[in-house]
C-alpha cells in the first residue's frame, strides 16, 4: 500500500493515534452525512422538476392546445353544415357532435389537473363562455332549418366572435400559465444541476478519499496491511459515488430529452395543429360569410403563415422538401412548423415531417382552388370542392394531413412520455438506497475504527 507523503505525515505526528482515529472517524461521519443530505436534496429537485413538466404543466399545456383543435374544428363543421343544405351534411353533423364531446372531456381533464391559482378562473370561464357559445349554434342550426339565411348568418357570426374574441384566447391563456410553469422549472433545474452535481463528486470523493486516509494512517502507525470493514466502507462509497452519479445525470439527460426534443416539438406541432383547424375554419367562413371574405381570407393566410413563412417565391414546399431529405437547410424558413423541422431527433421523424409538409401543401393547393372558383362567381363548385370528403376535395385532403400529423405529434409524445418515465425510474427508492448505502459506510467505519482504538484502553 502507498506511503503516506511526507508533509501529511510531519501534520499527523502532532497528534496521538487515538485523536488521529477518532478525528478521521468523525470526519468520514460528517462528510458521509452531508453527501447524504446534497444527494438527496439534487435527487428530490430532479424528481420535481420531472413531475412538474412531465405530470402537471406538459399534460395541462396539451389539454389546453387541445380545447382550442376542438373549439376551432366545431366552428368549422358548424360552417359547413350551414353550407350545406339542412340535415344534408352528415358528416358535419357527427363532427359537431364529436367536438363537443370532446371539448367536454377535455374540460373535465382540465379542471382535475389544476395546479396554479390561474388556472381555476381560466377553467370556469372557458365552462361559461362554451355553454353561452353553443346555446348560439343551436340558434344558427334551427334558423338554418326553418330557411331564414338572414338570421343564419347573424347568429354565426355572434357566435363566431365570442369564439376569436373570448374562448381561444381563454384556451390559449391556459395553455400560457402551464407552459411558463414549465419553461421556469425546466430553466431553474438546468441551473442548478451543474452545482448539484459538482457537490455531490465533491463529497463523493472526499467521502472516499477519507476511507482511504484512514487505512493508510492505519498502515503507516500501526503496521496494518488490510482492515476488512473499511475496506467494504471503501467499495460501498465507490459504489455508491457511482450509483447516485449515474441516477443524477440520467434523470438529468432524460428531462432534457423529454423536455428539448420531445416537448418543444410536440408543443410547436400542437399549436400548428389548432392554426390549422382554425384556418380550416376560416375557409368554411370564407363562402358562409360572404360580405367578411377578405377579412376571412386575410385571417387564413395570417394563420397559414405562422404555419410557414416560405423566405421567398424561388422556394417551394416541394423545394423546402428536397432540401430536407438531403438534410440542408433552407434559409429565411419559419413559422412554428420550421420549428419542428429544426429539431427532428427521433427515428422516423424526419420521413413523417416530410409527410405532413406534402398533404400540407395539398391542402393549400385545393383552399388556392376554391379561392379561384369563389373569385370567379362559381360559389355553388366552390362550396362543393371545401364541404367534400373524396379525394381532390378540401376535407379529404384536411383529414389526410391531419392524419400524418397526428403520427408525428404521437411520436414525439410517446418520446416525451418514455424519458419522464425513464427518469423517474433512474431516481426511484433513491432515499431508501442512500440511506443503507450512507448507513452501512458509517457502520462499517466504526467496525473498523473502534478495534483499533480499544487497543489503547
Amino acid at each position: 500500500m502507498t506511503a503516506i507523503p511526507k508533509p501529511i505525515q510531519k501534520s499527523i505526528q502532532r497528534y496521538n493515534t487515538p485523536q488521529i482515529l477518532r478525528g478521521s472517524w468523525y470526519t468520514t461521519w460528517g462528510v458521509s452525512l452531508l453527501l447524504l443530505i446534497i444527494s438527496i436534496h439534487g435527487v428530490n429537485s430532479q424528481r420535481q422538476a420531472i413531475k412538474t413538466v412531465g405530470k402537471d404543466a406538459a399534460p395541462s399545456v396539451l389539454t389546453a392546445q387541445q380545447l382550442q383543435d376542438s373549439f376551432a374544428d366545431l366552428d368549422a363543421s358548424l360552417a359547413n353544415e350551414l353550407l350545406s343544405k339542412p340535415g344534408e351534411n352528415r358528416q358535419a353533423l357527427a363532427d359537431f357532435e364529436k367536438n363537443r364531446q370532446k371539448i367536454a372531456d377535455r374540460l373535465v381533464a382540465a379542471a382535475k389537473n389544476i395546479t396554479y391559482p390561474e388556472e381555476e378562473q381560466i377553467i370556469q370561464t372557458l365552462q361559461f363562455n362554451s355553454s353561452a357559445y353553443f346555446l348560439k349554434l343551436q340558434e344558427a342550426r334551427d334558423a338554418h332549418k326553418r330557411g331564414d339565411a338572414v338570421s343564419t348568418l347573424s347568429i354565426y357570426q355572434s357566435a363566431a366572435n365570442l369564439m376569436d374574441r373570448d374562448i381561444i384566447p381563454q384556451a390559449e391563456k391556459l395553455s400560457q400559465v402551464n407552459s411558463q410553469a414549465l419553461e421556469k422549472t425546466y430553466a431553474e433545474q438546468s441551473a442548478t444541476n451543474g452545482g448539484l452535481g459538482l457537490l455531490i463528486a465533491l463529497f463523493g470523493l472526499a467521502q472516499i478519499a477519507a476511507l482511504i486516509g484512514i487505512q493508510l494512517f492505519l498502515y503507516q502507525r500501526m503496521r496494518r496491511i488490510l482492515n476488512l470493514p473499511l475496506l467494504g466502507a471503501t467499495a460501498i462509497a465507490v459504489i455508491f459515488l457511482g450509483y447516485t452519479s449515474s441516477a443524477f445525470v440520467g434523470a438529468t439527460n432524460n428531462l432534457k430529452i423529454a423536455k428539448v426534443d420531445a416537448f418543444d416539438s410536440l408543443n410547436a406541432l400542437r399549436k400548428m395543429r389548432s392554426l390549422s383547424y382554425r384556418a380550416n375554419a376560416d375557409e368554411s367562413r370564407y363562402l358562409l360569410d360572404r360580405s367578411n371574405a377578405a377579412l376571412h381570407e386575410r385571417s387564413f393566410t395570417d394563420k397559414t403563415n405562422k404555419i410557414l413563412i416560405i423566405p421567398n417565391e424561388k422556394t417551394s414546399i416541394e423545394g423546402i422538401i428536397v432540401n430536407i431529405n438531403e438534410k440542408r437547410s433552407t434559409p429565411g424558413l419559419t413559422g412554428l412548423f420550421a420549428d419542428e423541422l429544426n429539431n427532428v431527433t427521433f427515428s422516423g421523424e424526419r420521413e413523417l415531417a416530410i409527410d405532413t409538409l406534402k398533404a400540407f401543401n395539398e391542402y393549400l393547393k385545393i383552399d388556392k382552388q376554391i379561392r379561384q372558383l369563389a373569385a370567379s362567381g362559381k360559389i355553388n363548385e366552390a362550396i362543393a370542392l371545401c364541404i367534400g370528403t373524396k379525394a381532390g376535395e378540401s376535407n379529404y385532403a384536411f383529414d389526410r394531413y391531419k392524419d400524418i400529423h397526428t403520427n408525428l405529434m404521437d411520436l414525439n409524445k410517446a418520446e416525451f412520455e418514455k424519458n419522464i418515465e425513464l427518469g423517474n425510474d433512474r431516481v426511484a427508492n433513491f432515499e431508501i438506497i442512500a440511506t443503507v448505502a450512507i448507513g452501512s459506510i458509517a457502520i462499517l467505519t466504526l467496525f473498523g475504527v473502534r478495534p483499533r482504538l480499544l487497543e489503547y484502553l
